[in-house]
């Protein structure tokens, strides 16, 4: 199965076209967006905008998505929010956990990090999608190249659960791809160097990335 996975949109229309692009570009089959698909009070549009596009859209809530956007989520015909519970599609189980896990300071719904973490799978089934907006600490979560911001709960409960992938965002500046552990770590921000990333998922195998840039040459 192919997916586009892309963070950190905040309905910026120029964000948007360059999705269009893309799934017109590698046909996917799924889209997740692993967190701020808004920009607190500018919702509407591309929630419209995302339930309008040609494949499912997959989603969990990061630190610029208000809660209020869940009742919309919910009547959208073509975007599921994605919860601790798995969700099957394909064969591939997606589980997830909604608002942003705190980094080295506070955040405003970065709040009970370890009973968010406990209320997913542990140990994940085979072929298992996890979906958060923060990266765990030692991937993809790097500040000025030096500093690594990411959740160090996170890190250890990937460790235990072994899930196959790891998609996130927020810090828009490490997007790529990492190991960790038995994992596979992508932070896919739009909003930085990278335009999201295609991965094709094939069961018992690992996940073959392909980076997206904006510079990258269209077919």
């Amino acid at each position: 199965m192919r997916i586009y996975a892309v963070a950190d949109i905040h309905g910026k229309p120029e964000h948007m076209e360059s999705i269009y692009r893309i799934i017109d570009q590698y046909q996917p089959e799924l889209m997740v967006v692993p967190g701020d698909m808004t920009c607190f009070f500018n919702w509407s549009t591309v929630l419209s905008q995302l339930d309008s596009l040609p494949v499912p859209v997959l989603a969990i809530r990061g630190n610029t998505d208000l809660k209020r956007i869940e009742p919309r989520i919910k009547k959208a015909a073509n975007i599921t929010l994605i919860t601790q519970s798995p969700l099957q599609v394909k064969g591939f189980s997606f589980v997830g956990t909604s608002g942003t896990l705190p980094l080295p300071f506070a955040n405003r719904i970065g709040l009970n990090e370890k009973k968010r973490l406990a209320a997913l799978p542990c140990p994940m089934e085979p072929d298992t999608v996890m979906v958060v907006h923060t990266p765990p600490k030692g991937a993809c979560d790097r500040i000025g190249k030096k500093i690594h911001a990411g959740s160090r709960n996170l890190a250890r409960f990937i460790k235990a659960a072994a899930p196959a992938l790891v998609l996130c965002g927020h810090i828009h500046e490490d997007f790529g791809r990492k190991p960790l552990h038995q994992s596979t770590v992508v932070n896919c921000a739009i909003t930085g160097p990278g335009s999201g990333a295609v991965i094709d998922l094939e069961k018992n195998e690992v996940p073959k990335v392909n980076l997206l840039y904006p510079d990258m040459p269209q077919n």
